[in-house]
This record gives C-alpha cells, sequence and structure tokens, in this order.
C-alpha cells in the first residue's frame, strides 16, 4: 500500500469512503497485486485509524470483486484470469459504444475543447513513452464522455467494468504502438463528436474497445508462454 500522508478526518463515514479509495486506487495501478494479501492492521496502522472503517472498505471492495475473502488467511486482492478479460472486454465494447451514442448529442463545447485537450496530453505522453500518466488521462477521457451520457445507471456500470480490469490492463503500454494506435482512435471519435453523428461514434467506440482489447490479451498471452 501507498505511504502518502494522511490527516483522519472525523466522520467514520468520510474514513470508509477514503480507505476506500486509497485501496481502491492501489490496486487500479498496480502498488496492490493479484493475489497479494490486505492486512486489515496494517493498513489500519498504516493510515492512523481504527479497523473498522478498513473492514467496511473492504466489504465495498468485495463486492465490486477486487478482492476477496480466503477462508483462515484474511482478504486478497483478486485476479482476474484472461478468459475474464476478454469477457469484460466484449461486454464494454457494446455498453460504451451505447455511451458514446447517447453522449454524442449531450456534449458541450466545453467538453470537446475538454477532449482536445485530453487527446493531445495522449499524444505527449505517448511520444515520451510515460505509460503511467498516458493510462491516467485516458481514463479522463473515457470518463468524461461517460458523464455525458447524463444516464447515472450506466455511468456506474462502466466504472465499474472499467476498474475491474484495470489491474490487467496497465501493461497495455507496453504493447509496442498501443498507444499511437488509440491515439489515431480517439481523434476519429472526436471528429465523430464534433460532426454529432451518434451512430458513427458508437461504432468507432466500439471497434475502438475491441481492437485495443485483442492486442492486450494478445500480451498477456505471450507473457505467460
Amino acid at each position: 500500500m501507498s505511504s502518502r500522508p494522511f490527516r483522519p478526518p472525523a466522520s467514520h463515514k468520510t474514513l470508509t469512503e477514503l480507505v476506500y479509495k486509497r485501496l481502491r486506487d492501489d490496486i487500479m495501478h498496480g502498488r496492490l497485486n493479484p493475489e497479494e494479501l490486505i492486512s486489515t492492521g496494517k493498513v489500519a496502522k498504516a493510515m492512523r485509524i481504527s479497523s473498522m472503517p478498513v473492514r467496511a472498505a473492504l466489504t465495498r471492495l468485495e463486492t465490486e470483486g477486487l478482492v476477496s475473502i480466503v477462508p483462515q488467511k484474511g482478504v486478497k486482492v483478486s485476479k482476474i484470469s484472461i478468459e475474464e478479460l476478454e469477457e469484460l472486454f466484449l461486454i464494454r465494447s457494446r455498453l460504451e459504444g451505447l455511451a458514446a451514442y447517447l453522449a454524442s448529442p449531450n456534449l458541450t463545447e466545453t467538453d470537446l475543447q475538454r477532449l482536445r485537450g485530453l487527446l493531445h496530453q495522449m499524444s505527449e505522453h505517448a511520444r515520451n513513452q510515460n505509460a503511467k500518466r498516458w493510462l491516467a488521462v485516458n481514463e479522463q477521457w473515457h470518463q468524461l464522455v461517460f458523464r455525458a451520457t447524463r444516464n447515472e445507471q450506466l455511468t456506474r456500470l462502466l466504472m465499474d467494468l472499467w476498474h475491474r480490469g484495470m489491474p490487467r490492463r496497465i501493461g497495455a503500454p507496453n504493447v509496442r504502438g498501443h498507444m499511437e494506435r488509440r491515439f489515431v482512435e480517439h481523434q476519429a471519435i472526436l471528429s465523430a463528436f464534433e460532426k454529432r453523428d451518434s451512430e458513427l461514434a458508437e461504432r468507432l467506440w466500439r471497434d475502438h474497445i475491441l481492437t485495443g482489447g485483442e492486442e492486450i490479451i494478445k500480451f498477456l498471452r505471450n507473457a505467460q508462454t
């Protein structure tokens, strides 16, 4: 777990939320590895809080599939198989395509300008081969579109799917040319948004997820062998 400075607030609910976000962030960005055991006591001690909000946060993470309870051992970070990741990409391609369709007429000029700015940042990070920053900006790009759907249920579901597969996807930038190819796809999607072509945006986004997913799956299979 990361050792960032922490000042505990008074509210138990706020503490639980803070622990949840801290642990989820550590899982998402590979600071906590698949099948690594999480000690409730160690987390509480590191954050200088009681174990109660830590247990509550871990329960929430378990419902999202990010951790699992191991009898006699405790809590460990969940491991997603390659087959499960393939299923996630298929589901994401359809649902995120729907999100692109719904978001297209809702995106304001401010939103579009923000997407252009994020795309520029991704291009810079790809050029500098800064995978960590590229992944963070890529997530912001997707989240902005999700929120533009103005559909809270869909947005919540998409973010759950996004986070569930993230520990496996952090190796994506290691695929040669992956960041550059995603940049070209994002450019085409943005152009569709600017034209308010919902159907084109949906199709391009669906292909974007499937193509990127295929590259990651191939990379992971090769890494296994």
